[in-house]
């Protein structure tokens, strides 16, 4: 009887360089803000103070001025995303499946050439064409109108504070800009009316392709080979359709026993309902698994024992951990605007702000020693953009000195 073999889990290289391109759409928002903020605040207040509503019509007319700086932001940012977005899906994307591929020929004992399946390339230029075109109605049709509006209601409000005498010039520019930069810029209404926030409607649009085109990647090899069965990964925390099948093999059919193997079926776990297992919202890996060759691998002691009950228990105590990272976030980008201001009463509102917030990511943490922090997620800023330009320039020279025709 042949030897079992262990079955090899890919990383997830491809989900974390889209969620980076997803950062750049953030960053594109921030720094639209602070445009914003600038054409606000320029020649200070004292037109204010003496007629509002002259220094109103003179900030209503330099609209012109900004919507220029913002369709050029705009073109910047967007053409260094979209290149970057359609290498991860359509280079990273054929990676996964290449690997995924010769895997399996190799657990199978195929000593064949490796075939190259065009049907998965056309595939993922689709979700990559797909996905821009979604990306390109909110960047250059939705976002400019928000911002536009924002801008406008930045201005009247501020204006009806000082005329009511509500507030002093100053501090009615204060108040309303951080009102409008909490609230962010508008970018999508869904079917339940909710609306999202543009960089984190991009970012959903982004995060769900990127798991599609693994998950694609990774079970296509399987189906051109006639493999239906795969591994479940495992996770200290899972929802209540995961948490049963995790570690267990499953299939996309009938459930079954197979050389004394259960086989759980995905349709018994909500598999293409919302909130089932593998929705939109999941993280869970499928690794194709050929029977009676492929063995589980081992896992970590602190996944070893882990229960559903404890796992569904777990996902609870994790989302409360993101909506404190959410709020770190939210009270750091508060904080630029505040120094964008330069209103130090703000200034130290929102630093006090982010310390509070922040002693009780520690203090919750301590209560629940299995999560762990992930600064990256706290961080509301780096420089994506730069990064990706980086990362282009770099393939671009790769594929010239590899004499590539295309760099």
């Amino acid at each position: 009887m042949p030897k079992k073999k262990p079955i090899k889990l890919n990383d997830q290289q491809l989900t974390l360089d889209a969620s980076r391109v997803a950062d750049i759409y953030h960053q594109l928002t921030v720094d639209l803000f602070d445009q914003v903020i600038d054409r606000v605040r320029e020649r200070g207040t004292a037109s204010l103070e003496d007629n509002p509503y002259l220094w109103q019509l003179e900030k209503m007319s330099e609209m012109g001025l900004l919507n220029n700086a913002n369709v050029k932001l705009i073109a910047e940012y967007s053409g260094v995303a979209e290149e970057q977005l359609r290498y991860v899906i359509e280079n990273e994307g054929y990676k996964v499946y290449k690997d995924t591929k010769s895997q399996l020929l190799e657990a199978l004992g195929s000593n064949g050439n490796f075939i190259t399946n065009n049907l998965i390339q056309t595939n993922l230029a689709n979700y990559a064409n797909q996905t821009m075109g979604d990306l390109d109605n909110l960047i250059n049709t939705t976002l400019p109108k928000s911002v536009r509006k924002v801008y406008q209601g930045i201005i009247e409000e501020t204006v009806a504070k000082v005329v009511t005498g509500l507030e002093t010039p100053q501090k009615a520019i204060s108040t309303t800009v951080i009102k409008w930069a909490d609230k962010g810029f508008y970018g999508f209404t869904d079917k339940q009316g909710k609306q999202w926030r543009a960089d984190t409607y991009a970012r959903t649009v982004i995060n769900s392709t990127s798991w599609r085109v693994y998950r694609e990647a990774r079970m296509a090899p399987a189906k051109e080979l006639g493999i239906d069965t795969f591994y479940y990964s495992m996770k200290p925390a899972a929802r209540e359709m995961c948490a049963p099948i995790q570690h267990q093999i499953v299939t996309f059919g009938e459930t079954r026993v197979e050389e004394g193997e259960k086989i759980y079926s995905l349709l018994d776990y909500g598999y293409g309902s919302a909130g089932g297992c593998l929705d939109i919202n999941c993280h869970h890996t499928l690794t194709p698994y050929v029977v009676g060759i492929n063995y589980k691998p081992d896992l970590p002691d602190h996944l070893a024992n882990l229960t559903p009950e404890e796992a569904i228990k777990n996902a609870n105590s994790q989302s409360k951990q993101r909506a404190i990272e959410r709020s770190i976030r939210q009270s750091k980008e508060l904080l630029h605007v505040a120094n964008k201001l330069e209103d130090d009463e703000l200034i130290s509102k929102y630093k006090g702000q982010v310390k509070a917030r922040q002693a009780a990511m520690r203090s919750y943490l301590a209560q629940h020693p299995f999560l762990h922090r992930d600064y990256s997620r706290e961080r509301y800023y780096s420089d994506p953009l730069r990064e990706a330009e980086a990362e282009i320039k770099l393939r671009k020279q790769q594929k010239k000195k590899a004499g590539d025709p295309t760099s």
